[in-house]
């Protein structure tokens, strides 16, 4: 189907669906190969419409980053959700009141966690994080007596429905290629077994919670998880690309930013499309950070990348793009370019789940 690209005015989140939807059943087909349960993570596109795509491929379980997020799809009719983020004690309230609504899982990596888990009214899931070598937040794998301790303390209390372990190995991210992402896996699950083989808690007792895109993408199993978590497959993008887990014709998001100036002696455009829209998340390429990559504009949306565009500098609404020069002749002011971002999370993040949608 033809798309309109004039109706485009200014900065657009673009969704190709047939990409998405198709990077969608890829995942939950491997999850089901490798005996786990899928729990796919919305804050990257935190979007009702996006999320009924997930749904009709036979999602069930879901998880979020925070208690808005949380709101949002239970009011969308999800009803096992998992805040995948440190719990706060500040948002109590809103935990109740969730759990009430649907089946609420809660993270947690410190005992003074317990605290506000024991003044919830009603029952929830209870996650402890652990940090297998990614170093942002969870109690570290080696300390197996405070996991222990932490996880005798949590199954005393009556608000704790189900104790679970979880992990996000998002080191996964800084590696490039099938290699290195294997060697991240194959660590952070190996240290995960370890931890597990040292506790008195039973192992049928936890729900093991793993998953990141980079090697949920690239690996096809899972040993010693129950559930995987991805997220950014769902639209995947040019950091995602760069470290090898997934190939151009997966990308399902662009930004479409039309050209509103021209430098012909600096070898460049810029285009209405700046930090506001694309985050400052960057990757490396050559030696030198970039923001997104310029893809070749069709009539039913984008193909190949175009060689030697790209999105180079950012200020809070402009883009500076260099280009080549034979597609510096012929640009003229108000022409679009389709930009695959560095980081889709953030890009819809930005734009509140807003997008135009290529059916």
């Amino acid at each position: 189907m033809s798309w309109n690209w004039y109706q485009i005015e200014g900065p657009t989140v673009i969704v190709d669906k047939a990409k998405a939807v198709r990077n969608i059943e890829r995942m939950q087909a491997k999850a089901k190969s490798a005996e786990v349960r899928l729990r796919p993570h919305f804050k990257t596109h935190q979007s009702d419409e996006i999320g009924s795509w997930f749904r009709a491929t036979g999602a069930k379980h879901i998880a979020v980053s925070s208690v808005p997020m949380a709101q949002q799809f239970a009011a969308a009719g999800w009803n096992d959700i998992l805040i995948a983020i440190p719990l706060n004690p500040r948002q109590l309230s809103s935990y109740n009141q969730l759990a009430i609504e649907v089946r609420l899982g809660l993270t947690v990596e410190h005992t003074d966690a317990l605290e506000a888990i024991s003044e919830l009214t009603t029952q929830v899931d209870l996650y402890i994080e652990i940090d297998a070598g990614y170093g942002r937040t969870g109690i570290l794998w080696t300390e197996h007596v405070r996991i222990d301790d932490l996880l005798h303390e949590a199954r005393q209390l009556p608000q704790v429905r189900q104790l679970g372990l979880l992990l996000h190995a998002g080191n996964s991210y800084n590696r490039d290629g099938d290699d290195e992402i294997a060697q991240i896996h194959e660590q952070s699950l190996g240290r995960l077994s370890d931890l597990v083989s040292r506790l008195t808690i039973p192992r049928e007792e936890l729900l093991i919670s793993v998953g990141d895109t980079p090697t949920c993408s690239r690996m096809d199993s899972f040993p010693g998880a129950d559930e995987i978590r991805p997220g950014n497959y769902v639209f995947y993008d040019l950091m995602q690309q760069q470290i090898g887990a997934c190939d151009w014709q997966d990308i399902a998001l662009a930004v479409a930013c039309p050209v509103i100036a021209r430098y012909p002696e600096r070898g460049e455009v810029v285009v209405h499309g700046g930090a506001v829209h694309f985050s400052k998340d960057r990757v490396t390429i050559n030696g030198t950070d970039y923001f997104g990559q310029v893809m070749q504009l069709t009539p039913e949306g984008w193909g190949e990348p175009v060689a030697g565009a790209l999105l180079h500098g950012l200020s809070q609404e402009h883009g500076k793009v260099k280009v080549p020069d034979e597609m510096l002749s012929r640009l003229e002011l108000g022409d679009l370019l389709v930009i695959v971002p560095a980081h889709s999370c953030l890009v819809m993040d930005a734009s509140k789940g807003q997008c135009q949608i290529i059916e």
